[in-house]
């Protein structure tokens, strides 16, 4: 009967603390205006966006049109969250399930850290401690009030739920508890990956440090358990960038720094976290193991937070997207959890009851204290971190709102933002396409979208630059940000005949301009294509050059062939103007060549981007070989009299002569159109109604290194005349995220200003596939029939996508089928 009474006792303790945290986290919400009104945080809008998107197009949803010329909407970024509230956002909309995670997330945050602890040490004081420690400090709600990163906190929610479960498990070896530890941490995992993360690694390191038999083996389960049912979301991160680390880390940028003050301010960690952890040591006098290891997990986290301000190059540590500043959130989790611990573990040591009590005592006053204080300061507070409502009219979001003008319905075109105060709510007000990405990770294509917004932004401007900026990425509208980095350019918009100022906000923060006569997203046209066999840097090289000089989807498409050129295909042979291969790209080299002069005889262009020496070149060749030598300085000979070659920039490079192939001797059917001190450094030999050329002296490379306007005209006129505008005119339907139609007649193919990605697949109206391949800066062209007809291209998917959920099955299986495991001595 007592032990029944006692056991009663503990229940009605624990329903009560699980009810005091609850009111907790409703009445810090509640100050903090969490639950009312327009979701918090900056990046609120981004997660509107994907909740909205996902509801209105699943379970075709994967490719987010809407950013970035098209990228896929979850490949690095995990999507549970947002799957699982499709029903809410389709009954209540968006809002109201964004404002649920961050509801959710806080109470798993504090039911999670209760259990936890209570579990662990038998406390409920101590749970209570460390739970509503963790609600009542302020940088626990900053992930959501001020950044907006809701997916986060739902993650550490269900990552809290985890330690949870894992202390059940370490305690008692239950099927139940050991399924249900896994699954949680596969769930956060599939919400936030380095959130799910960090909590799996802890949850790892904890149940190798347990006491007990079979500890290897219990840790290996876990993670391989866990590692299958996260599956769908590691496994296209590692095929798409090969791993975590290539995705996430690696990044040279400046980062802010904290003052030390931010570990106690109520604003940030709080007064009581770190005092609490002290009181506890001391109470406790003798840290016991799970103790210390919270400690160091702690510790290397304060680290990460000062690391800017201790002068620790950021590629050693920065995980993209985690700045520094931020991780007061995990600082103070931690620390919640290791005063609890500390707390509850002091409760059974072998000290004074005035110590363990009086310890006790202080930690509760000192988590009161802070409860009322933080909260109030963060409503207070003009500065960081404070309470970021986007729609306020005084925001600048607001004002962007109020003032840019679009067509939102238009989906053939794209609106440029200039900043993320724009571009941030942008998707979720309009169906119209944005070029900018508010959130980076994911973009398929980073480099071409920097080229853009720098051909629109940099002054001086370049006028071919800027118009191919506009044309390829369908712009018909864009907006300058009231600021040294964007105005540059003003004065030139003012005076272009072929742009207008649609609006300007006030104050004149923001100006927009429409572009007249902008080019579609979708084009039908008979534009010849140049072809490039070669590495990324090689097609980069040639598609910039041609792209600056008047390369358009009507005139001439650069297009990036990324196999070798034995295996270049007739139908992309037949609309090629000039194919550019780079050395050592040929497979088959005699196969390659055959295929080279026979499309050489019938008109087209073939030029050979010769890399070092090269003892004996076949007779296709207009040289007969080449040597590898240093160019100290030039003495060049042109064959065209207009050829400024006295502007050609120096051959340096570093501090040293510019080391290229020469040609060894000129055959005598070729001629040389550049030589270096009589030998051919630039040949051309004639081929039926085409021609072969051979470009030494690194040219391309050294036109690229040195912006160099003169070499770069006269390698982009290696290629050939550049023609008319020959768009030809299509119809366009997009039926949904994932799949296009165009309709078209007399058409060699479709240019598609939607960022290439190897899962497109495109078909034609007799269901006959086509190729797809990467063309322009970063975009799509597929070869078509000239005969009328439609073009279906649709986002698909690929083997992962599907094997991921074998995987899965198979750690539902694992959890199920496994044995009941050894206890583990108490700790």
């Amino acid at each position: 009967m007592r032990d029944q009474r006692g056991r009663l006792t503990r229940i009605l303790l624990d329903i009560g603390a699980m009810v005091f945290v609850l009111a907790a986290v409703g009445a810090v919400g509640w100050v903090l205006t969490v639950w009312s009104g327009f979701p918090k945080g900056t990046d609120a809008y981004s997660h509107l966006t994907r909740l909205r998107f996902v509801a209105e197009f699943f379970p075709r949803h994967e490719w987010l049109y809407s950013w970035s010329a098209g990228m896929p909407t979850f490949e690095s970024y995990p999507e549970l969250p947002y799957l699982a509230a499709i029903p809410v956002t389709r009954l209540f909309g968006a809002p109201v399930a964004l404002i649920l995670f961050a509801l959710l997330g806080f109470t798993l945050i504090g039911l999670g850290l209760y259990g936890t602890v209570r579990t662990a040490t038998g406390s409920s004081v101590a749970g209570l401690v460390a739970a509503l420690g963790a609600i009542g400090s302020m940088a626990t709600w900053t992930w959501v009030v001020n950044g907006g990163v809701y997916a986060r906190v739902f993650a550490a929610g269900l990552a809290a739920c985890a330690c949870w479960a894992a202390a059940r498990w370490l305690g008692t070896g239950g099927r139940a508890a050991f399924a249900t530890t896994a699954l949680l941490l596969a769930a956060a995992i599939a919400s936030h990956q380095f959130v799910g993360a960090v909590f799996a690694f802890g949850i790892g390191v904890a149940t190798l440090a347990h006491p007990g038999p079979g500890k290897l083996r219990r840790a290996a389960t876990l993670a391989v358990v866990t590692f299958l049912l996260a599956s769908p979301a590691i496994v296209p991160p590692l095929v798409r960038y090969g791993g975590f680390a290539s995705a996430f880390l690696g990044l040279d940028r400046v980062l802010l720094t904290s003052p030390a003050t931010v570990l106690v301010d109520p604003l940030h960690v709080g007064i009581a976290l770190l005092p609490v952890v002290l009181l506890s040591l001391i109470a406790l006098w003798r840290p016991r193991r799970a103790v210390v290891m919270l400690l160091g997990a702690l510790t290397v986290w304060v680290g990460y937070l000062f690391a800017p301000g201790l002068g620790i190059p950021s590629h050693l540590y920065y995980v993209n997207g985690i700045d520094p500043f931020t991780v007061t959130f995990l600082i103070a989790l931690v620390a919640a959890l290791a005063g609890g611990f500390a707390l509850g573990l002091a409760r059974s040591a072998p000290i004074a009851a005035w110590r363990r009590h009086g310890a006790a005592a202080i930690a509760v006053a000192l988590v009161a204290f802070n409860l009322w204080l933080g909260p109030n300061a963060l409503r207070a507070n003009n500065g960081y971190p404070r309470i970021e409502d986007s729609t306020a009219p005084a925001s600048i979001e607001a004002l962007a709102r109020r003032t840019i003008v679009v067509n939102p319905s238009d989906v053939a075109h794209r609106f440029l933002p200039a900043i993320a105060a724009e571009s941030v709510w942008f998707s979720y007000v309009y169906a119209k396409p944005q070029l900018r990405d508010y959130y980076g990770t994911g973009v398929v294509h980073p480099d071409w979208l920097a080229w853009a917004n720098a051909a629109v932004y940099t002054a001086p401007l370049h006028e071919g630059r800027f118009r191919a900026a506009l044309d390829w990425f369908a712009i018909d509208s864009f907006t300058i940000f009231d600021d040294p980095n964007f105005t540059g350019n003003v004065p030139a918009f003012d005076r272009d005949g072929g742009l207008s100022r649609l609006a300007t906000s006030d104050p004149p923060t923001f100006r927009e301009y429409g572009v007249r006569g902008a080019g579609g997203i979708w084009r039908p046209t008979n534009a010849r294509a140049l072809v490039v066999v070669g590495g990324r840097e090689e097609y980069d090289t040639v598609a910039r050059m041609a792209l600056d000089r008047g390369a358009r989807p009507g005139t001439l498409i650069p297009i990036w062939w990324q196999d070798t050129a034995d295996r270049l295909p007739s139908e992309l042979l037949q609309r090629a103007q000039a194919i550019v291969v780079e050395d050592g790209r040929f497979g088959d080299r005699a196969a390659a060549e055959r295929s080279l002069e026979t499309y050489a005889a019938s008109g087209g262009r073939v030029l050979l981007d010769a890399h070092g020496a090269s003892g004996a070149l076949s007779s296709l060749w207009p040289v007969d070989g080449a040597s590898d030598e240093p160019i100290g300085e030039w003495h060049l000979r042109a064959s065209s009299a207009s050829l400024r070659v006295s502007d050609f920039a120096p051959p340096r490079y570093d501090d040293g002569p510019w080391g290229a192939p020469i040609a060894t001797g000129l055959r005598a059917d070729a001629r040389a159109l550049l030589a270096q001190d009589g030998r051919a450094l630039v040949a051309e030999r004639a081929v039926g109604k085409g021609a072969i050329v051979w470009v030494g002296g690194n040219l391309l490379y050294h036109a690229k290194a040195y912006s160099n306007d003169v070499e770069s005209q006269f390698l982009f006129e290696l290629f050939g005349p550049l023609g008319r505008d020959s768009t030809v005119v299509g119809d366009a339907t997009r039926l949904d995220a994932e799949r296009v139609t165009v309709r078209s007649g007399g058409a060699s193919g479709v240019f598609v200003s939607e960022s290439y990605h190897p899962k497109w697949t495109a078909h034609w109206s007799d269901g006959s596939a086509l190729p797809v391949l990467y063309a322009g800066p970063g975009l799509i062209y597929i070869p078509t029939p000239s005969s009328d007809g439609t073009l279906t291209l649709e986002f698909g998917r690929t083997w992962t996508d599907y094997g991921v959920w074998v995987l899965v099955i198979l750690g539902l299986v694992l959890c199920v089928s496994r044995r009941r495991a050894t206890p583990a001595s108490a700790d």
